[in-house]
């Protein structure tokens, strides 16, 4: 037992023996060239100072690429998704190649170097300027400094809804320096407006143009200019669906209200249909103030267009109580000779009511089924003209909110 313990001790002290061998052939790197570089470039560095001479200009390059853009219709806030790249020179952060087992860029935390206050002025969400993602910075050996964050932009923009859901808009990103004004940092686009890249479809917006306008601004309160970069951006919305659900619908509403006035004068069913299209239209106009924000600048056309139906529905219930009370009731009297003269004159002719008109034709069967006299027959085209005449205002009124919807 005795020599198997031995033996068990032996081979322990041979495996740490070659363990330790192995080690001091394979020596760990304590220290790269990057991060000698490092220790080297950030031993004074003071990452909230300029990295130049208060006297001289930092030039900014900015360029932006938009790949999403969302817009909050009930606070008129416009978000916009993508990255903005940013290049410029730090004196500070100059170093010789050769010194350095050739490299000649490092990246590093943003935090670590002097960044410009680029924030976005026109921001939606209060007193919160972080736009940007915390992505590391790439340093080039001749002192340029890249940094390409991800952002995320909530601008406030004026909507105009007056032609949803065909609407278009054109909102505006102003960005610029915080505190520095243009004798310290000079923003510059290099004449390019902003790269759309649609890495997810917008199934809802599509951007028509965008474009890059470089301000400078003197403010009341210093000498100094300010500089700031505004891109415009002008989008659509995609109608498709919109077609189908809003458009479509008021198609078949005016052909159902210009329908109750074809129906003979005496059906009762005018009153129900009427009723029936009216219930449609407050059912969309409830879609609409849930749909829409309530402190829109302009109505819609098309939420105009269903609350005018609306009245002119309930202008045809009274339409139709008249023309069936005249049509069903006992008259007394003879129709006035004034309305005669017209009922059997050009208006009859034109309306299809005269005595030598097509509704002579069907005089005989309409007197034998309502036992009606010559009399009350003069009452019933005179009801049948009232229609006829509503007929031809409603569809003249229908024209023209379609001609004025499409301009």
């Amino acid at each position: 037992m005795t020599k198997v313990r031995r033996l068990a001790v032996l081979l322990l002290c041979l495996v740490g023996y070659c363990h330790a061998g192995d080690t001091a052939s394979f020596p760990a790197i304590k220290q790269t060239w990057v991060d000698k570089l490092k220790k080297d470039l950030f031993a004074d560095y003071d990452r909230n100072a300029r990295p130049s001479q208060y006297y001289n200009v930092t030039n900014l390059d900015v360029k932006m690429t938009i790949w999403h853009v969302d817009v909050d219709e009930e606070n008129s806030v416009f978000s916009t998704i993508g990255w903005v790249k940013m290049t410029w020179n730090d004196d500070k952060l100059k170093w010789n190649p050769a010194d350095y087992g050739n490299l000649d860029q490092f990246r590093c935390n943003p935090d670590a170097v002097w960044k410009p206050d680029v924030v976005l002025y026109n921001n939606a969400k209060g007193a919160d300027n972080l736009h940007y993602g915390q992505t590391n910075v790439i340093v080039y050996s001749n002192g340029e400094v890249l940094w390409v964050p991800p952002t995320n932009y909530h601008s406030f923009c004026e909507l105009n809804l007056r032609f949803w859901p065909y609407d278009y808009h054109t909102c505006t990103l102003k960005i610029g320096s915080w505190t520095y004004d243009g004798y310290k940092l000079n923003m510059t686009t290099s004449g390019e407006d902003p790269e759309l890249l649609w890495l997810v479809p917008n199934h809802e917006w599509s951007i028509k143009k965008m474009t890059t306008e470089r301000h400078t601004v003197f403010y009341k309160c210093c000498k100094e200019p300010y500089i700031d970069i505004q891109y415009n951006i002008t989008i659509q919305r995609q109608a498709s669906t919109y077609t189908t659900v809003v458009v479509s619908p008021a198609i078949v509403i005016m052909l159902l209200a210009l329908s109750v006035f074809w129906l003979p004068p005496q059906c009762g069913e005018k009153i129900v249909l009427n009723g029936l299209i009216g219930l449609i239209v407050t059912v969309f106009l409830i879609y609409f103030a849930d749909q829409l924000p309530a402190m829109s600048g302009q109505t819609p056309l098309i939420v105009t267009f269903y609350s005018s139906t609306f009245y002119l529905v309930a202008i045809s219930t009274i339409i139709s109580i008249i023309v069936l009370r005249i049509a069903r009731n006992r008259q007394c009297h003879p129709v006035p000779i004034v309305v005669k003269g017209q009922l059997d004159g050009c208006l009859g002719t034109l309306l299809g009511v005269s005595d030598n008109g097509p509704f002579e034709e069907d005089k005989e069967a309409v007197s034998g089924k309502l036992s009606i006299n010559s009399k009350q027959y003069d009452w019933c085209r005179l009801a049948v003209i009232l229609d006829r005449l509503a007929f031809i205002v409603y569809l003249i009124i229908f024209v023209i909110s379609i001609v004025y919807f499409s301009l």
